[in-house]
C-alpha cells in the first residue's frame, strides 16, 4: 500500500496547488498509490507542521511531497523503505544539507514527532533554518540515489536550474508564486491553474482605487 501525502496549513498556498499536485502525479508520476492525503491542521510555526506526517502514517509506504514542486517524469525510485530525503547540493556549505520537499519511508517514524512534541517551542526557536535542519541534526536518513547533481534524470531546484532539463522533479523551494507564470512547466500543471491566478489578477485589477 503506497499513501501520497501533502500538507497545506495557514494561508501561504491557496488549494489550487493541492488539486495541482494531485493532477501532476496521476498524470505524470507513474505512482500506483492507494490513497492521497493532505494534512490540514495548523498546530505548529510555518514548516515545522510537516512533522505531523510521522504522526499521522506510521504504516506501509509513504511519500511526501510539497505543494510547490513541478512533477514531470517518474517517480518510483523515490519509494523506498528507509527514510529518505533529498541531498540539497544547491545549497551553500553553512545550509543544511537535506531538502524535505520529497520525504519516503516505511512504517513507523513517529518517534520523529514524538522528540519534536516534547519541546516544540525550544525546537522551532533553536532550529531557525526550519524542519530540513531539525531533521538532519536529530534523527537518521537516507538521500535518495538520484538525487545529486550529476545524475539527471530525477531531481533538480529551479533555484539553480530554471531551464527544461531531464529531471523527473523541480523543486520550486518558496519560489511557488512563479508557478503562477507561464513557462515550460506549464504543459505539466493543472490546466485551470495558471488560468486561476489570471482571474484572480483581472479582478483585483477591477477593484477601484483606495482613497489618497
Amino acid at each position: 500500500m503506497l499513501n501520497v501525502i501533502c500538507v497545506c496549513t495557514g494561508n501561504k498556498y491557496h488549494p489550487i496547488y493541492i488539486d495541482n499536485l494531485k493532477y501532476m502525479i496521476d498524470n505524470f508520476s507513474n505512482l500506483k498509490y492507494d490513497t492521497f492525503n493532505v494534512v490540514l491542521e495548523d498546530r505548529h510555526d510555518g514548516v515545522f507542521n510537516k512533522l505531523q506526517i510521522f504522526e499521522r502514517f506510521k504504516k506501509d509506504y509513504n511519500i511526501y511531497f510539497d505543494l510547490d514542486v513541478i512533477i514531470k517524469g517518474d517517480c518510483n525510485n523515490l519509494i523506498t523503505k528507509e527514510l529518505s530525503v533529498i541531498y540539497a547540493w544547491w545549497r551553500p556549505a553553512y545550509h543544511t544539507p537535506i531538502n524535505s520537499s520529497i520525504i519516503s519511508w516505511h512504517g513507523d517514524n513517529s518517534f520523529i514527532y514524538k522528540h519534536f512534541i516534547k519541546e516544540p517551542d525550544y525546537y522551532m526557536t533553536k532550529y531557525h533554518k526550519g524542519m530540513d535542519q531539525y531533521l538532519s541534526e536529530n534523527h537518521e536518513y537516507n538521500f535518495f540515489e538520484c538525487s545529486s547533481r550529476m545524475e539527471f534524470g530525477n531531481i533538480c531546484s529551479y533555484q539553480t536550474i530554471t531551464d527544461e532539463l531531464d529531471f523527473n522533479v523541480y523543486l520550486f523551494n518558496q519560489r511557488y508564486k512563479i508557478m503562477q507564470n507561464p513557462g515550460w512547466y506549464s504543459r505539466y500543471l493543472l490546466p485551470q491553474f495558471q488560468s486561476h491566478w489570471q482571474y484572480c489578477q483581472d479582478e483585483y485589477q477591477l477593484l477601484p482605487s483606495p482613497p489618497v
